[in-house]
């Protein structure tokens, strides 16, 4: 298949991703102008949008911050979580409104951060003890619930960003109570990211695929070699980092190829110091080591070339 092929069909998905209609695919086509001068005109409002967002949110932590210890529980409750609720409400009023609907992507951030610190401080004002983890978990299932729900009817890339991180913060703590090998449940952890990310890369949240591809395959890869360290099957970890690589082909995702390529070459490193460091042929190893690292370095700039760039 060449390369015209391959970008019709990443055209194809985008328009089916993103519900493109036929008269809106010619429109941009045809009228190139005003679609740079409507991206020009939205990207500024995008960017004094999140300045002003973070300007709000520092304000209003540090009113906090100083009038913190003058406030009751109620009212540390208050502004904490019901400050959090009232913004995400909000945000979701703003959602569908062509003025209002790029502010309501900062509020929803900044909700996602003043909820759960409110869910803290209720559980720490009114609580009477236990294990801090529960706490978590309590949190980890309100917010994951919540966010979840609003993505599932408004379908923003936010909230599928926000309902992944809950996701993953309610089931590194579930592993953790129910006492699960720690290498074990980021391994878990890290192949659903995986499947998250290649979900998330056909659809038209393929804005975060990459994060969370990152975020996944360094979870896999790293919890991988901790597994398998000083293990008689160590090498194993050369094939699954040659999988990773493999994987990027067929995601067409450069960030896996990075990750993928970089712990090639670390682990090549690692097991050369680890088995030949005190050995007269250190500097032959260490030639060779860097000859195998030009030959991987070229071999990842062809795959990127051959199999990812085309698609870009």
């Amino acid at each position: 298949m060449n390369s015209k092929q391959e970008a019709l069909q990443e055209i194809v998905a985008i328009v089916q991703n993103h519900k493109l209609t036929f008269e809106e695919v010619t429109a941009a086509l045809t009228d190139q102008q005003q679609i740079s001068q409507q991206k020009s005109s939205g990207t500024l409002s995008r960017i004094f949008g999140y300045i002003g967002s973070i300007l709000v949110f520092s304000g209003i932590c540090i009113y906090i911050g100083m009038q913190w210890d003058y406030f009751g529980s109620a009212v540390r409750v208050l502004v904490t979580l019901g400050l959090g609720f009232a913004i995400f409400i909000i945000a979701l009023l703003m959602m569908g409104h062509p003025r209002y609907d790029r502010v309501a992507t900062p509020l929803l951030l900044i909700a996602a951060l003043f909820q759960p610190a409110g869910v803290f401080v209720m559980l720490d004002e009114y609580s009477r003890g236990g294990d801090p983890l529960h706490g978590v978990l309590f949190m980890s299932t309100l917010m994951f619930i919540q966010q979840g729900a609003v993505f599932w009817q408004k379908q923003r890339t936010t909230l599928a960003f926000t309902s992944i991180f809950f996701g993953c913060s309610f089931f590194v703590t579930a592993f953790e109570l129910l006492e699960m090998t720690g290498n074990l449940s980021w391994l878990t952890i890290g192949v659903s990211l995986m499947f998250i990310s290649w979900a998330l890369s056909h659809s038209r949240h393929n804005a975060i695929a990459a994060f969370w591809y990152f975020v996944g395959s360094v979870t896999l890869l790293y919890s991988a070699f901790d597994m398998l360290e000083g293990q008689p099957f160590e090498v194993l970890y050369i094939g699954l980092t040659a999988l990773i690589i493999y994987i990027s082909t067929a995601t067409r995702s450069r960030t896996l190829l990075l990750v993928g390529t970089f712990s090639m070459l670390g682990y090549i490193s690692y097991f050369t110091y680890e088995h030949f460091s005190n050995t007269l042929g250190w500097p032959v190893v260490l030639i060779l080591c860097g000859i195998i690292f030009i030959v991987i370095g070229s071999v990842a700039m062809k795959i990127n070339a051959r199999y990812i760039r085309v698609s870009v």
